[in-house]
């Protein structure tokens, strides 16, 4: 009998660890600033935001090295078929889910990327979240074609 019920409460305690996972954690990741091959044009920010244990709304990303950030998305009309992009003043980020800004979709604008990111091939940007949680990410800069950053061409602010 007492080998039985400690079979049971050995199964029973495994079901309930297995049960446990690790509890999700807010983060971004895999963050790409690729710079505007126009001057004056904004450049595009792609990353991947990974849900926290609570929903969340990501309301703001930002910049010491630019002048400007924007979340944007690209919607298409489903009668015209024209395609806009539209600005967004927060996004939602559900638990334990990956919400991904790419392109096509969800993404970044960024005006006047200053010398530094283009001199050390990385921009800080902070990503502000509803719940107060501050993630601060240092994404890859790149030209268009995916090549190093030409510093040269830097709008120095």
């Amino acid at each position: 009998m007492n080998r039985h019920i400690c079979t049971f409460s050995a199964a029973v305690a495994a079901l309930l660890l297995g049960a446990c996972g690790p509890t999700p954690q807010l983060k971004v990741k895999e963050a790409t600033l690729t710079l505007s091959p126009v001057d004056n044009n904004p450049s595009a920010m792609h990353f991947n935001v990974y849900g926290g244990p609570e929903d969340v709304y990501l309301l703001r990303v930002s910049s010491p090295s630019a002048v400007r950030v924007e979340m944007h998305d690209v919607t298409m009309d489903a009668k015209t078929g024209a395609v806009a992009m539209t600005p967004m003043d927060r996004v939602p980020i559900p638990s334990g889910e990956k919400v991904a800004f790419k392109k096509g979709g969800k993404h970044v604008m960024i005006w006047g990327v200053n010398v530094i990111p283009r001199r050390l091939g990385v921009i800080e940007t902070e990503f502000l979240f509803s719940n107060n949680a501050r993630i601060l990410v240092r994404a890859r800069v790149q030209e268009i074609d995916g090549s190093d950053p030409d510093e040269k061409k830097a709008i120095d602010g």
